[in-house]
């Protein structure tokens, strides 16, 4: 039997974790709106078109933040186009996805989806074919309160009091020759720099997430030294299989995904700091698309790619999240609905894949508080995927030890966790084995404060199958299930975490 240690420091909190990083991303492509939350066709739409059943979901996971509208769709999107009544609204191209864009969900759609799940909206500005002046009306238009024209046009669109949007986004992937009015770093610096100004201009209250390059710190050093202190997050992207360089069909070297981002925030954080000159974290990340698939691969529409190894995947990347949180502001995963989401859903069908059940487990059951979590477990090795893009060139010397380039193997920890506390005295540990084969008795200590020795509960996400996947025929294939708790006796207690499983711990601290 394996066997691992966790000691949890609870003699004082190492961190404040921020609700938005169980944030999740939207845009106009491939049913993740029309035909997912939106169908006023369905006979489970609402009179606003949104699907009820889909919106009772999405509410069981207490989404924190919606980012809107894109992703590469906003690049080409003028927001003006969905406004207004929705018979005179025009259908547009959409040069994104090569698709017709009927605009019949748009900007008061967004912000009654944001209301109805009491999550905060996140809007991202068109610095494609976008001007600055479009992107200062659409601020206006959703928080304006003086007599002015786009605030007077909301009121007669019927919403008399601002939207109170406190989130920006200053472009999508500007970085990408696949993106409308793609940049260089300097370039897309002093755009964003103008676009900055004059939206705080019109809101001086709203913050701004500049787009960040994670895989090259170049770029965000050059960014963040122009925009500084108008920024408050710097943004990252991650699809590890299709648009990545991880395969999914290789187990140990999906299980690294959580730590090769976390390199990634790493890097990000240390070209944060190196342009401001500090190490507030005053910047935080905002990793607001992050996924294990990307949206093209095979099958991406197929329930059974979505197996209990994505659910691993995606749990092991929110306990970095959270053991990040010092620096790590913001996360929204892409998509929730529909291509690789969590939720899929067709005409009246609906599924809830397993990662959905991640969601459900550590949304509700992380705390406001992050306590230092160590592990000591046993490790497991793999050849580090290596992406080219994200490497500097190398100096073409005639000397061995520097032109080779051997693969490099790295090592993780079969065992990861993290614990978190509220103020009523709840304290969580988020635990997930990674281990292909084997069940680890893991022994939990708890140092600096007194644990209940009743009251405690125990949850899992676990098959015998790490392929399972959950289907319409059947839907509950994997699942979260109650489980036996641990007892708790003089700040110790042992807990078996089953192979490859996701586990959720909840005690009581002593009053």
């Amino acid at each position: 039997m394996e066997r691992a240690e966790i000691l949890v420091d609870l003699r004082k909190e190492s961190g404040i974790v921020d609700r938005k990083l169980f944030g999740h991303f939207m845009e106009h492509a491939f049913g993740n709106i029309y035909g997912g939350i939106y169908d006023p066709g369905n006979k489970n739409a609402g009179p606003d078109g949104l699907r009820e059943d889909v919106i009772k979901l999405l509410k069981r996971v207490r989404p924190s933040i919606l980012r809107y509208p894109g992703g590469n769709f906003v690049s080409n999107y003028h927001w003006e186009d969905g406004i207004g009544p929705k018979e005179n609204r025009r259908v547009m191209f959409d040069y994104a996805w090569q698709a017709e864009e009927s605009n019949q969900f748009g900007t008061v759609d967004f912000i009654n989806l944001c209301r109805k799940l009491n999550a905060e909206p996140c809007i991202c500005v068109n610095m494609g074919t976008g001007t600055i002046e479009e992107a200062m009306h659409w601020v206006e238009y959703c928080n304006g309160t003086e007599n002015t024209y786009y605030a007077n046009l909301r009121r007669q669109h019927g919403y008399e009091e601002p939207f109170n949007v406190k989130y920006w986004g200053l472009g999508n992937e500007v970085y990408g020759d696949w993106q409308m009015g793609y940049k260089n770093a300097e370039d897309y610096a002093k755009a964003a720099f103008e676009f900055a100004k004059a939206m705080l201009w019109v809101d001086s209250s709203i913050k701004l997430i500049a787009c960040g390059y994670e895989k090259n710190s170049d770029w965000n050093t050059v960014v963040v030294k122009k925009l500084n202190y108008l920024i408050d997050y710097v943004s990252a992207h991650h699809y590890s299989v299709g648009w990545g360089i991880f395969d999914k069909e290789n187990y140990l070297q999906c299980m690294y995904i959580s730590e090769y981002m976390q390199k990634l925030t790493d890097v990000t954080v240390a070209a944060i700091r190196t342009a401001t000159n500090d190490n507030k974290n005053r910047i935080k990340v905002a990793w607001d698309e992050w996924n294990m698939y990307g949206w093209k691969i095979d099958g991406i529409n197929d329930d059974l790619n979505y197996t209990l190894q994505n659910a691993i995947v995606t749990a092991s990347v929110l306990n970095m999240f959270i053991r990040n949180c010092n620096t790590v502001g913001m996360a929204n995963y892409s998509t929730f609905l529909n291509i690789n989401g969590a939720i899929r859903v067709d005409g009246d069908e609906v599924v809830l894949r397993p990662q959905y059940h991640v969601f459900d487990l550590l949304s509700n059951n992380t705390g406001e508080n992050y306590y230092l979590t160590e592990v000591a477990s046993n490790t497991f090795s793999i050849v580090e995927p290596r992406d080219p893009k994200s490497e500097r060139t190398r100096p073409r010397l005639k000397l061995d030890h520097i032109d080779s380039s051997p693969p490099q193997t790295v090592e993780a920890k079969y065992i990861d966790a993290v614990a978190t506390g509220d103020k009523d005295g709840s304290l969580y540990i988020s635990l997930v084995n990674k281990h292909p084969d084997e069940d680890i008795d893991v022994e939990i200590y708890f140092h600096g404060k007194d644990i209940a020795q009743n009251g405690s509960e125990a949850y899992e996400i676990y098959h015998e199958d790490v392929k399972a996947a959950n289907t319409v025929s059947d839907p509950e294939n994997v699942k979260i299930k109650r489980v036996e708790a641990p007892v708790v006796s003089n700040g110790y207690c042992n807990y078996r975490a089953k192979k490859h499983s996701i586990n959720l711990l909840k005690f009581k601290v002593s009053k």
